[in-house]
């Protein structure tokens, strides 16, 4: 792999990623902060091969193009625990698109695991090992990095090809491989790492009183506040705070005077957006923007909330079943989705957006039974009393 296990310059780079080259599969995972900036900073990046691992110091190297060619590559599969961060990450730094991703987070979900499964945890159950915990709050951008650091990141990949191993294996014995590699297909798509802006307006939405026409003045401040968050390259909440946003929303200030009286403005905020602020309420309300997203509404009457309430009874059972999670299984989207306008035939449950291949496999004639009322939910009797679903007849 290399004789060294940091590596710091051009040619000690080229040197490993053309040893990466030659491997099938290769582990690998970042160091990185994010907690004070809108685009993370890349401090580390270590690698795996089956001779072992290594870490790349990125502050220190001019040209990191090699290793993004590397990740673009089909060959070999990139082995990554909970994937997604890690890919944003070096999707922005590198300027690339990846290529064949394993994420053994997602693929332990599959195998009976919480959705959620640490990194520590799986290294435990499934190699029997305890990695030192001691630099989980490491200031990565320190130079130089002391040999507990290195160590400490170096373990994040030392056993990820062990796990791809043992999962690989068992994803194909329990028939679940093609499970797996269909949820896992968007990893690799650029528009999975969108900012989710949409979210983003429903859940300021949520902060407060905010009646269905300030819903443009809304919109336009989410998309206003982003864009001043990447250009000065700080987290959202640094320039206002969403209960602060919707608060403001709701009031709709239109003077410097009204939006100072507002609960939890400072006056720096005042001085340094205030003017700019209320140009963007004032654009809002003469030209109101067209694409202000769509918020659901929740549903309450009797029929779909008792659909809601059985479809999660039946979810809890089959993720029993089944030993996949209830969120991997059904998203609460897909649920209320479910309640609302349920699927009358394989080929309405197929049109719903996420419900087609592996859920269709795992769930999709009983489910579809479940809403038509061929399954009817019964307290079984006896020694271990429980509900269970039985056929009905019509």
């Amino acid at each position: 792999m290399s004789n060294t296990t940091l590596v710091e310059t051009q040619e000690e780079l080229n040197r490993l990623v053309k040893t990466l080259k030659k491997e099938d599969v290769i582990a690998l995972d970042t160091e990185f902060h994010g907690e004070k900036r809108y685009w993370p900073e890349l401090f580390l990046i270590q690698f795996a091969g089956r001779n072992g691992p290594v870490a790349v110091d990125p502050l220190g190297i001019e040209d990191l193009s090699p290793i993004g060619e590397l990740l673009e590559s089909k060959v070999p599969v990139k082995v990554i625990h909970s994937a997604r961060n890690d890919i944003d990450i070096l999707m922005h730094h590198l300027g690339i698109v990846f290529s064949s991703v394993f994420d053994t987070q997602l693929a332990a979900a599959f195998l009976g695991n919480e959705p959620q499964i640490s990194l520590y945890n799986l290294i435990r159950n499934e190699c029997g090992k305890a990695p030192h915990k001691g630099h989980t709050l490491s200031d990565w951008s320190v130079r130089p990095l002391s040999k507990e650091q290195i160590e400490y990141a170096l373990n994040d990949v030392r056993y990820l090809l062990s796990i791809y191993d043992n999962q690989m294996t068992r994803l194909k014995s329990t028939g679940r491989l093609n499970w797996y590699t269909e949820q896992a297909e968007s990893l690799t798509f650029p528009s999975t790492y969108e900012i989710p802006l949409q979210k983003i307006f429903k859940r300021v939405r949520s902060t407060g009183k905010i009646t269905k026409s300030r819903l443009p003045i809304l919109w336009a401040l989410v998309q206003w506040r982003e864009r001043i968050a990447e250009e000065l390259n700080k987290p959202r909440k640094y320039i206002v705070k969403d209960h602060i946003l919707g608060a403001i929303t709701a009031m709709a200030p239109e003077n410097i005077n009204n939006l100072s009286r507002l609960r939890g403005i400072t006056s720096g905020f005042v001085n340094n957006y205030g003017k700019e602020m209320l140009a963007v309420i004032r654009e809002a309300r003469i030209n109101p923007p067209g694409n202000i997203p769509d918020i659901p509404k929740y549903h309450s009457k009797p029929d779909i909330s008792a659909r809601r309430d059985i479809l999660r009874i039946f979810l809890k059972q089959e993720s029993n079943r089944l030993g996949i999670s209830p969120a991997l299984l059904l998203s609460s989207d897909m649920v209320d989705s479910l309640a609302k306008h349920p699927p009358s035939s394989v080929e309405d449950f197929s049109a719903i957006p996420g419900l087609s291949g592996w859920r269709k496999e795992a769930l999709g004639d009983d489910l579809i039974s479940l809403l038509k009322g061929k399954l009817a939910l019964s307290l079984k009797p006896g020694r271990s009393p429980g509900l269970r679903f039985v056929k009905v007849e019509q």
